[in-house]
């Protein structure tokens, strides 16, 4: 699966991610656990229902999500859920939700109201979305499907990270107007990481990005500074990106170091080489040279992970000395490169 890409979707919208949501409450109980949970609802459910765009009684507004559950004690228990991805609140928009809790006491023994919305639009408007009893966001609703699909079959394990891809998608990857969050936990990471780099590589040099107080929190790559890390190849065989991708602690997920050479097309070399077919915003997309790494999560303990970050800069120092002794072979690759570019 290509993590950059759904095939499915020029775009993800409010409604996407609505239509996902209901999905996922109607036909997994383990969502609409996790979901009360945030509300502080943790007595298992016995049962429970879910509609789609509920139109109120009173204000004429509608409720985004209702899910109504009955508790395994014998209580009830409403929940209303406001979806935000980029809109502006409404006029009075939470009040008239927390007017529909007042209404629904009448039948409900418990009534609360989430707000589920990327990071970045809790932060622009933290006194809107503080009027609601908790804020779900994107970030952790991306986490949950992808923790989801430890032991899950296989198909289970293509859905669930379908979904997240969806969730990603509309957080930052192709909707305009996204703002990056500096993370501090992800910050100090780095911090630590380019300390390490420094003991461990001194001759592979912290890329811009590494450097920075605080990275946003769905920034997982290392990307070194190539220039100066590969100073010794010529300028047109030297790759364009040279980086250790972290891959969020998952063995799923992408885990390795890796150079990436600028306009270069696929090879049968004998080793682990990536080529992604042309897209419209990458038509010519580069060759992937990667060495697997261990699965690291820039966002759990550093110490306990640091065997794992220490293999994966070895690792990277091992992809440079071979980069630096193998020129020829680079000259002859980039050779063939040009070679069959002219005959197309």
């Amino acid at each position: 699966m290509n993590d950059e890409y759904i095939p499915t979707l020029t775009h993800a919208t409010e409604r996407d991610i609505d239509l996902l949501l209901v999905e996922e409450f109607y036909a997994s109980v383990d969502f609409v656990t996790w979901m009360a949970a945030q509300v502080g609802v943790t007595t298992p459910v016995a049962t429970w229902d879910v509609k789609h765009s509920k139109r109120r009684t009173r204000s004429r507004r509608e409720i985004d999500i209702f899910v109504e559950l009955e508790l395994i004690d014998g209580d009830s228990v409403a929940i209303l859920i406001e979806n935000k991805l980029d809109t502006t609140e409404q006029p009075d928009q939470a009040e008239s939700y927390r007017e529909e809790l007042d209404i629904l006491a009448e039948r409900y023994a418990r009534q609360t109201m989430i707000i589920v919305c990327p990071l970045e639009y809790a932060s622009r408007y933290p006194e809107f979305t503080g009027k609601f009893d908790a804020v779900v966001s994107y970030e952790m609703l991306s986490d949950y499907f992808r923790e989801s699909t430890s032991g899950a079959g296989a198909d289970t394990v293509l859905r669930f990270g379908f979904r997240a891809d969806i969730i990603d998608q509309a957080i930052h990857k192709h909707r305009r107007g996204y703002t990056p969050i500096p993370d501090k936990v992800v910050g100090d990471f780095n911090a630590m990481y380019v300390a390490l780099l420094g003991e461990v590589a001194p001759e592979i040099r912290p890329g811009s990005s590494m450097l920075k107080p605080a990275n946003p929190r769905e920034s997982t790559s290392m990307i070194f500074d190539q220039d100066a890390s590969l100073a010794r190849l010529p300028r047109d065989v030297r790759p364009r990106r040279f980086a250790h991708e972290l891959g969020r602690g998952s063995n799923r997920r992408a885990n390795y170091v890796a150079v990436t050479f600028a306009g270069w097309g696929a090879a049968q070399l004998g080793a682990q080489f990536s080529a992604k077919p042309p897209t419209k915003t990458r038509p010519n997309p580069g060759l992937v040279m990667l060495l697997p790494t261990d699965p690291v999560d820039n966002q759990g303990s550093f110490e306990e992970q640091r065997d794992s970050l220490v293999a994966g800069i070895r690792r990277a120092q091992e992809l440079r000395r071979w980069l630096l002794s193998e020129q020829d072979t680079l000259h002859r690759w980039a050779d063939l490169v040009e070679n069959q570019r002219r005959s197309v």
